[in-house]
């Protein structure tokens, strides 16, 4: 089959809803270019560090994955289990079951998960460029590959255990088997294209509108009358995994329409509707950011997120070493613009293009109706969807610089590259320049503890999943310092939401804490860990250090109100926190 090349090809003949399809074939030249973009993305997310990954930042949403993943490991279903109780978690199973699959070959090492997300980015990195070969050319593919590896939010994002980077890789996955299947008219890879995006919606349910997108691309370009056995073949292979899910939702929450959130924050979610309110458009949901989510979004979408201090919105202020934007600078949108001007306006490209320019722009139109009403706000929802900005962007630089001209069209393309390749060189240079470091001194002065905590109950302000995680087995018990939540790295909400559904009348089981909600010493707590100690079993205090002010007050009266009933004996320091063996006076 010929190579496809939109740039320079004859025009297709695109009438009504008919188009002719043509194909393409990888070469050896292609093999050389994405092992190219793999070994510089692969430096770039080293360079990146891999200390979020590890300490399961952001709480409580990467602990909560990590959880899942080895409790499906252990057997024990997809489930969180802390302080001696079961509960179910927020999260759908899609990305849960990849870092299951992966977990026993990291050594059962949940700090090494991260990884898991390290690898499906570059298989998202080859997608795209095979993607973007197909739809246009090979010039356009390498340099979408590229704006996508150096991206600094795709990069932060790829070494957390998160579900960004594996919704945008298998989303791009199921554009490919869709072209195929279009194509080729073949039943198994419309099965696959369903699979994949029934994998999809259980990796991060708002992928479902993915739909749209093929909806969109399916009857605006389409070679002849629809295939019903192909739509069933599409919607078998899709409700595999969405079929789990459902069972899952029946056998821990009691109906298929439950979720997660609802149990967790049941005054926020009570279906997956009430979160979304039209206020939002406009007004930002926490006071700490300054635009509501039109404004916050659309910054972040034409890449001024940098130029206009806009890179502390949600997980951006972790993620974001040494950013100077998130996804990509100004130009890539440009670029993008007119790729997408260039590929529908002109009709010069082939059916497989055109499918894929309304798969896409379907999806990513869809996706921000989605989030714009959202009350939580993170650019980071929307990488699945931005695989046709880069796809297009890389078509749209290719087809401008091909067709420079002198007068002020010319010019102004010479300026976005140079601001484009300017941006991009500086900010990598800068990442490999001041790397971060690679692993995180809190996971391993935890793991090199944890043989002291053998057969030891263990109080504690970090998160007590966490703390399973890392510190759990070996007899050890978790006891919580308290239920308030401190916004400390690894002191996450789990218990706090706990407390707060049984201060509204919630009677389920729930982890023991030292100190109660109004800051007193549990007198009942405090008396069986004196016991416990009596007996032989050692009861140690393990505090994070204080990094807030505001915070530094309340830790004073916790010690205070400790020591009321144990002594304090320092037995380890260490730079983010402290061990101390307690002893009932």
């Amino acid at each position: 089959m010929p190579s496809s090349d939109c740039a320079s090809s004859e025009p297709a003949r695109l009438s009504g809803n008919t188009a002719k399809a043509s194909g393409f074939r990888l070469k050896s030249i292609d093999a050389l270019l994405v092992s190219f973009l793999l070994g510089l993305a692969i430096l770039l997310i080293a360079d990146s560090g891999f200390v979020s990954g590890q300490e399961l930042w952001p709480m409580p949403d990467a602990v909560e994955y990590a959880a899942l993943a080895v409790n499906l490991d252990r057997g024990l279903g997809p489930v969180l289990q802390f302080g001696g109780n079961t509960y179910p978690s927020r999260y759908t199973i899609g990305y849960p079951l990849i870092l299951a699959a992966a977990y026993p070959m990291l050594g059962r090492r949940p700090e090494r998960l991260c990884l898991v997300t390290a690898l499906i980015a570059l298989i998202a990195i080859a997608g795209l460029y095979v993607l973007t070969l197909w739809m246009f050319d090979r010039p356009s593919a390498i340099l979408a590959g590229l704006l996508l590896a150096t991206s600094p939010y795709f990069l932060g994002l790829s070494t957390c255990v998160l579900s960004d980077v594996p919704s945008l890789a298998v989303v791009i996955l199921a554009a490919l088997a869709f072209l195929y299947a279009e194509e080729k008219q073949s039943l198994a890879a419309s099965a696959l294209c369903g699979l994949l995006v029934g994998l999809a919606v259980t990796i991060r349910v708002t992928n479902g509108v993915v739909l749209v997108g093929i909806l969109a691309a399916g009857h605006l370009v389409r070679p002849g009358r629809l295939q019903f056995a192909r739509v069933i073949a599409f919607a078998i292979g899709f409700i595999a995994f969405p079929g789990v899910q459902v069972c899952l939702y029946l056998h821990y929450l009691g109906s298929a329409l439950s979720n997660g959130y609802a149990f967790w924050q049941p005054e926020t979610y009570v279906s997956y509707f009430t979160a979304f309110e039209p206020r939002y458009l406009f007004v930002p949901w926490d006071s700490a950011h300054r635009h509501g989510n039109v404004v916050a979004y659309g910054i972040a979408m034409v890449g001024l997120d940098g130029v206009l201090g806009q890179l502390n919105l949600g997980t951006e202020s972790r993620t974001l070493f040494h950013a100077r934007y998130g996804f990509y600078p100004f130009p890539v949108v440009v670029f993008a613009g007119l790729g997408v001007f260039l590929a529908i306006r002109r009709k010069r490209c082939n059916a497989v293009t055109m499918r894929a320019v309304y798969l896409g722009l379907g999806f990513l139109a869809s996706l921000l109706l989605v989030y714009l009403p959202y009350f939580y706000v993170d650019p980071r929802f929307l990488l699945p969807a931005l695989f046709i900005v880069f796809a297009t962007a890389g078509y749209g630089l290719v087809s401008a610089n091909r067709r420079l001209e002198v007068g002020w069209a010319g010019f102004t393309v010479i300026a976005l590259d140079v601001v484009l390749a300017g941006a991009i060189m500086v900010q990598t240079v800068s990442r490999l320049a001041m790397p971060q470091p690679r692993h995180s001194k809190l996971v391993a002065d935890v793991l090199a503890m944890r043989p002291q905590l053998t057969n030891a109950v263990l109080v504690s302000d970090i998160s007590l999943q966490w703390l399973e995680l890392y510190a759990g087995g070996e007899g050890t018990e978790f006891v919580g310092l308290s239920s308030n939540f401190s916004e400390q790295p690894v002191n996450e909400e789990h218990l706090h939401w706990l407390y707060v559904k049984r201060s509204k009348g919630w009677t389920g089981p729930i982890p023991p804490i030292l100190l109660l909600p109004g800051g007193g010493l549990d007198q009942a707590e405090a008396s069986k860990l004196a016991a416990e100690d009596k007996e032989g079993r050692p009861v140690y205090l393990l505090i994070l250090r204080v990094t807030s002010s505001q915070w530094f007050d309340v830790r004073e009266r916790q010690v205070a109100e400790i020591d009321r009933a144990f002594s304090l004996e320092k037995i380890a320091h260490y730079p983010e926190m402290t061990l101390y063996r307690l002893t009932p006076h």
